[in-house]
């Protein structure tokens, strides 16, 4: 059963990540450079999308001043970060549906947030595609990163 857990700084968490199979990260961080940022850090929460007991997508989010990049109020919003999904379980439905749970989560750890936003690459067509599908709304505002143009999406929660 598909699950979000907050990721836990121990044996098996990080053995889980150690054998993360993300080679190609043109448009993401992988998880164990998002941990170097996120470990130690109390605005950035990483987030394991778990099937059964096994790490089958990644990503970090986001609180306070940070949300600012993209144009988001913090006292508001939850930037979604680093998000990916093992290169061996993708097409599985995985990021669509650890997406939609993704609400529910959120509104369970910062019980502050209304609203959650995110910044997908001009070039990333398949992320956009997912990010409309399950709710993400174009906000029309730009940013700039590794690969150009950045488009700001939200989603209210």
């Amino acid at each position: 059963m598909l699950r979000l857990a907050a990721y836990q700084d121990d044996t098996r968490d990080r053995d889980r990540v150690a054998n993360y199979p993300l080679k190609d990260a043109t448009f993401t961080a992988t998880p164990q450079m998002a941990l170097t940022i996120a470990i130690g850090n109390t605005d950035r929460l990483p987030v394991m999308v778990l099937e059964d007991e096994e790490l089958v997508g990644f990503l970090v989010l986001i609180k306070g001043d940070d949300v600012k990049e993209v144009g988001a109020d913090p006292d508001v919003a939850i930037l979604i970060r680093s998000v990916s999904v093992a290169e061996n379980q993708r097409g599985k439905g995985y990021a669509s549906r650890a997406l939609q749970m993704l609400p529910e989560f959120v509104r369970r750890h910062f019980t502050f947030a209304t609203t959650l936003v995110l910044s997908v690459d001009h070039g990333n067509l398949p992320a956009q595609k997912l990010y409309e599908k399950v709710g993400y709304v174009d906000t029309g505002r730009r940013g700039y990163g590794t690969y150009g143009e950045q488009y700001v999406l939200e989603q209210l929660i």
